[in-house]
């Protein structure tokens, strides 16, 4: 059974994503390069306080940059390093090829028993949002950048947030 992680924890792309999720169950953002969406960075500085920022990027020039630049726009970060001797297969060194004993040993001090909220598809649909407009409209509104249906989902029960609290928005929507 995998352990909950109640952070958002930034990556580099998909593939770490997929490394971490074998061992976690944890939210995500993947900067795909250096240039992070600024969507997403307004998503990360309007978590609530409580719920944590974990950036895990290679330990590469790339990784740091990245790692720097987004130390430089927020205010609360943890910064979690992969050991170099640690990340080494066919020839690549990055959060991807971590052995599992090193990802483990890095995100094991935050797991936490959580509660996320429990809304669906069929919430979303019964609610209308069930557009690309809309939910961009519900996503811009409550600051929860840049997502499809999947991670737009993700999102709102991470945050736990309501059903009426959708409802008062998709109203706005309309007006």
């Amino acid at each position: 059974m995998k352990n909950n992680i109640d952070a958002i924890i930034v990556v580099e792309g998909s593939m770490d994503v997929g490394r971490i999720s074998t061992y976690f169950h944890a939210n995500f953002i993947t900067t795909n390069g250096y240039e992070i969406p600024k969507e997403e960075i307004v998503f990360l500085k309007h978590l609530p306080k409580e719920k944590e920022i974990i950036i895990l990027t290679d330990s590469d020039e790339a990784g740091n940059q990245i790692r720097n630049r987004l130390n430089e726009q927020l205010d609360r970060v943890i910064n979690l390093k992969i050991d170099i001797s640690k990340c080494n297969k066919n020839g690549k060194h990055g959060v991807a090829e971590s052995e599992k004993d090193e990802l483990i040993s890095l995100l094991t001090p935050y797991i936490k028993e959580v509660t996320y909220g429990n809304l669906t598809v069929s919430d979303l649909i019964n609610l209308g949002i069930d557009s690309h407009n809309k939910r961009e409209f519900v996503s811009q509104k409550l600051h929860l950048g840049i997502t499809n249906n999947k991670t737009f989902l993700k999102r709102v029960n991470y945050l736990n947030i309501e059903k009426e609290t959708l409802r008062k928005i998709i109203k706005e929507y309309g007006n």
